[in-house]
């Protein structure tokens, strides 16, 4: 049976939330942004089309809040790999690890895709700072967990990080010339002192 927003309490709202983000990241990952319609989100939820719309304005917006649902998870599993060993060393490991998870999310790092774009120029003004701004603040917060001081500006180091893990999106072609693995860890430590007083 379809569940009617008429149905809903406060605690079915977030747990009906909950699950339609868990399915949006599903079907980004499996199927991409564009090929996903809401009537698909109604079916695996089991909601009607109004109902989701009770719960969102739109499918931008259940994208939205899903892709910073899972930036922040991934940025504070980063943070305590950081915390564990506050050190240079320390801090080349947590990048290593946040590799594997973009590995795993690929909307969260090839924003040059297509498919990222079509959702990307539907946010507004306000989303789309909130989500460079949320990124800026993670590396700040990652940088000073480490305890560690740069040796260039904030932002060089910011797209120095930011062009090593954009390398996820070629790891596929390039494994079939090189060995990946041992040169993403090179370039990690390399530039980590480098960067890292």
């Amino acid at each position: 049976m379809v569940i009617s927003r008429k149905n809903f309490t406060p605690e079915d709202k977030v747990k009906l939330k909950a699950k339609l983000r868990e399915i949006c990241s599903t079907f980004w990952v499996d199927r991409g942004y564009k090929e996903t319609s809401i009537s698909e989100f109604c079916k695996y939820a089991n909601i009607s089309t109004g109902s989701f719309y009770n719960l969102y304005s739109s499918k931008e917006k259940l994208f939205f809040e899903t892709l910073e649902e899972v930036q922040s998870s991934v940025n504070k599993k980063f943070i305590e790999d950081i915390k564990k060993t506050p050190s240079k060393g320390g801090f080349a490991e947590a990048i290593e690890n946040l590799y594997y998870e973009y590995e795993s999310k690929p909307f969260l790092y090839d924003t040059k895709a297509v498919d990222f774009q079509a959702f990307y120029n539907k946010l507004s003004v306000e989303e789309k700072t909130k989500l460079e701004n949320d990124n800026s603040d993670f590396f700040r917060q990652a940088i000073d967990h480490a305890k560690l001081k740069l040796k260039c500006p904030e932002e060089v180091a910011f797209s120095v990080f930011s062009i090593l893990l954009s390398t996820v999106s070629s790891k596929e072609m390039l494994s079939k010339s090189c060995d990946f693995e041992r040169a993403f860890k090179f370039m990690v430590q390399n530039l980590v002192e480098d960067i890292f007083i």
